[in-house]
Parts: structure tokens; sequence; C-alpha cells
């Protein structure tokens, strides 16, 4: 049984057109889909530098490869399993490695989002964005992808390659410690409850 997909209407000229016409669905690809990308890579490495580096080398890499995208999935779960690829490289380079060492609480990277003159959250967010980065690298992803994007435990499981209960383990996993860890930022709490997308 194959699947249709609804795709974005701007996909066929990225993947076909030429000049003003690709330069156009581009334009279109980016305001849609650049910032979503851009939080989900800042969740997963922490920090702006990072983040944006692999967002753009994410929508290169998207660039290069359109024209093999075959439609057999939706075009959002391609886009983040490329940009999830992009994160896993980040994430093993020196740099990444070091940072994880460093800020091996909570508390550290908090101070770090608060001198990131690129990081506008309050408090609450600060706190929460801190939490996340001492999860295992897995559950951060299930996090971000679920909690800030949204997207369904289907495509969740789709695009890191696991089964629907395992992406919801470690969600469930992930809430858990980050509630955790919000309850000892002075009695912080964040609401964290799901919302009824499967």
């Amino acid at each position: 049984m194959e699947t249709s997909w609804e795709q974005p209407e701007w996909l066929d000229d990225l993947i076909h057109a030429q000049n003003l016409g690709k330069e156009r669905a581009f334009q279109l690809m980016m305001d849609a889909w650049h910032q979503p990308i851009y939080q989900f890579l800042r969740t997963m490495l922490g920090t702006h530098e990072d983040a944006a580096d692999a967002t753009q080398e994410t929508f290169i890499q998207v660039l290069r490869s359109v024209h093999r995208f075959r439609k057999e999935a939706k075009f959002s779960t391609w886009l983040y399993t490329i940009a999830r690829r992009k994160g896993l490289d980040a994430l093993r380079s020196m740099k990444q490695r070091a940072l994880r060492v460093t800020h091996h609480n909570a508390e550290l990277w908090s101070n770090q989002f608060r001198a990131d003159p690129y990081f506008n959250g309050d408090d609450a967010e600060r706190q929460l964005h801190a939490a996340l980065q001492n999860l295992p690298e897995r559950q951060r992803e299930v996090f971000a992808l679920r909690y800030f994007q949204e997207l369904p435990y289907d495509d969740i499981a789709r695009l890191m390659d696991t089964s629907v209960g395992a992406a919801k383990a470690n969600f469930f996993h992930a809430k858990n410690k980050v509630r955790s860890a919000l309850t000892s930022f002075d009695g912080l709490n964040l609401s964290l409850t799901e919302t009824s997308q499967s």
C-alpha cells in the first residue's frame, strides 16, 4: 500500500524550477521552516552558534538533495531527519563534547543561557532549556520534537527510526526528568501537559 502525503505547494518548484522559480520556492521554504529547524537544533545543541551552523548546513543539504526526495514521506519528516543528522554531527564535534563536559548541571547551562545575547527567553524558559541540556541525547531530541515542534509520535518515530512506543517512552522519561529538574529551581514548575495530538 502506497501512502500519498500532502506536500508544500512550493516543493515542486524547489525540485524542478530554474532561477526565479527555484529562488522563490527556496524563500517560501525558509519562511516556513527556518525558525522551527533552528529552534529544534538550538534545543538539541544548546548554543546559538552551533544551532545556526547546523541550521545552515541543513538547508544547504536540502538544496543539494531535494531532487532525490521521492515524496514517500512528509517533507517535514524528511527535513527534520536532515536537521537531526546535522545536529548529531555537531554533537560529535570537539567543541560540543567539551561544552557537555564543562556544563554538567542545569545551573551551569542556565548561566550560559543568561549570558547568551541570542537567547531571549524569560527565567522559566531559560531553566527549561538548561534542564533539557542534561537529558540524554535521544530524550532531548524527542522532547524538542514533541513539546516545542508539536510533532505527532508517528512522525517522531519515523524520523528517528524507532517505534512509536519508544518515542512515547523517551518523551515520558524526558518530561519527568525535566519536571524534576524544574522543581529544584526555587519551586519553578512549567506546565508539561500533553496536547491531544497523537
